[in-house]
């Protein structure tokens, strides 16, 4: 009994479904948009924060110093 009430229920098979193709199309997708974008960050003319040691500000010498207490 409980075998045909599962069938007369309508419940889905695997062979019913279809398997999902868009996640196969997508990821390889955006992998090469973010590949491409990243590549030309770092070509671009503005790379210096890539290429080189990051920068640090001292401030000027006849700026007065920073009263603190």
């Amino acid at each position: 009994m409980a075998g045909q009430a599962r069938e007369a229920g309508g419940s889905h098979t695997t062979s019913e479904r279809l398997p999902a193709v868009w996640p196969w199309l997508l990821i390889p997708l955006v992998a090469l948009a973010l590949f491409f974008t990243l590549r030309a960050i770092r070509q671009g003319p503005d790379s210096s924060f890539v290429s080189g040691p990051p920068s640090i500000a001292t401030p000027a010498a006849d700026a007065p110093a920073a009263n603190v207490h």
